[in-house]
């Protein structure tokens, strides 16, 4: 016995698959720093799909805000022994 119908689960997904569309996405962030915010949140392989799907969606400005994000993740942290 099922809940929720097929024709309402079928329209949550649709919801759900549209809202995660790059293009839809970006029009929740009110600026850069709140697109780079989220961005930061994902690890390094989230970023790499995320970043595949925006360059689909040829949106080159968030791409950029996304490999800078990425460069940080993976860019091992160096100590200076001299400093400490």
């Amino acid at each position: 016995m099922n809940k929720y119908s097929e024709e309402y689960l079928k329209a949550i997904e649709t919801a759900y698959l549209d809202l995660i569309q790059p293009r839809t996405l970006v029009e929740y962030f009110e600026n850069d720093v709140e697109f780079k915010e989220w961005a930061e949140l994902g690890s390094a392989s989230d970023l790499r799909a995320c970043l595949k799907a925006f360059e689909r969606d040829e949106l080159f400005h968030h791409c950029s805000i996304i490999k800078e994000v990425l460069i940080v993740k993976t860019t091992p942290i160096e100590l200076n022994r001299n400093n400490q």
